[in-house]
């Protein structure tokens, strides 16, 4: 088993409208402990008795005029994780999606483009379509917003890396592409400050909820890493589309979570990792979709994209334990 005093484990949130970062740091790490305790009493133990594990790449305050949610709603959180956790316990493995009812209803707008669907996302907390948008708009548009929103993340890797630890990252709505652009740069930029970490690896990149499937928004929000074509004759551009530090990848989706309406990432990413990057065997890059995501909000709303219904999920539970070996 993976020795858990060399092991950092990394959280990236989603949507700049958040809690304050201890009371995030603190639900997710909840939620994430919780899963594994259903499966592994004794992982879970080990994990618990080591807090210093988990580390949150909380970036939400680099959105300008960001307000972090208020007590109320955090009390009101707090109630609806730990709902979500009691519904993974009493389920336990047979935590499966519904045939009928609200899931059916939204498997309809998996056609839709990732501005028609999020915009019809009435469930999920806020006006999806304005704060989504809006801050995707600042992380292409505003360098010194998006260096921002990076730094945490970069700041963990190199502490982790530094340490020879093992690297986990669990990463959430925006937070996937946010990573996923963090480890290209240590891939492919020419700085020292990224060179001199070329050969370190996250040895586990979780991705849930992700928006990278959707052609349109990757486009829009990758910028120059898509610039040559993947069907180039030159083996070096090619390579150059992907991070080439990441060992394992493993993407969730949810049935009705809007967000990840294209909910496979084996066509845009995974394929052209395996013929160009490295041999990957069968399943270090997998997509694991169909997922039932059971939170409600404090008002019993149901929000299919909510983070928290992804942490609970028994086969991240299942993949985690598989990894920690």
């Amino acid at each position: 088993m993976i020795n858990t005093d060399k092991l950092t484990i990394v959280f990236v949130h989603g949507l700049a409208a958040k809690p304050p970062a201890a009371d995030l740091h603190r639900l997710w790490q909840k939620a994430f402990i919780e899963n594994i305790r259903i499966d592994s009493a004794s992982l879970a133990s080990k994990l618990e008795a080591n807090p210093d594990i988990f580390k949150s790449a909380y970036w939400a305050n680099a959105i300008p005029d960001h307000i972090e949610d208020t007590a109320d709603y955090v009390t009101g959180l707090n109630k609806s994780v730990n709902k979500v956790i009691g519904i993974r316990r009493r389920l336990k493995n047979q935590l499966h999606i519904k045939k009928a009812g609200w899931a059916g209803a939204n498997i309809k707008k998996f056609g839709l483009s990732i501005v028609d669907a999020l915009g019809s996302a009435l469930t999920i907390k806020d006006n999806v379509i304005e704060e989504y948008m809006r801050e995707v708009r600042l992380y292409k548009n505003d360098q010194f917003i998006a260096e921002q929103i990076r730094q945490p993340l970069e700041d963990i890797l190199t502490t982790a890396w530094d340490k020879n630890h093992k690297v986990v990252i669990i990463s959430h709505s925006m937070g996937t592409f946010i990573s996923y652009d963090v480890l290209w740069k240590y891939s492919h930029r020419s700085e020292e400050k990224y060179t001199q970490y070329r050969n370190n690896k996250v040895d586990y990149f979780i991705t849930m909820g992700s928006p990278l499937g959707d052609d349109s928004l990757r486009e829009f929000m990758l910028i120059d890493r898509w610039k040559k074509s993947p069907d180039s004759d030159h083996e070096e551009e090619r390579n150059r589309l992907y991070p080439l530090n990441i060992k394992k990848w493993h993407n969730f989706s949810a049935y009705g979570d809007v967000v990840c309406h294209d909910s496979t990432l084996d066509d845009d990413f995974f394929k052209g990792m395996k013929q160009h990057v490295k041999a990957y065997k069968a399943n270090d890059l997998k997509d694991y979709t169909k997922l039932y995501n059971p939170f409600e909000n404090a008002e019993d709303k149901k929000n299919p994209h909510k983070s928290y219904g992804y942490l609970i999920q028994p086969k991240l539970s299942e993949k985690f334990k598989e990894f920690m070996g």
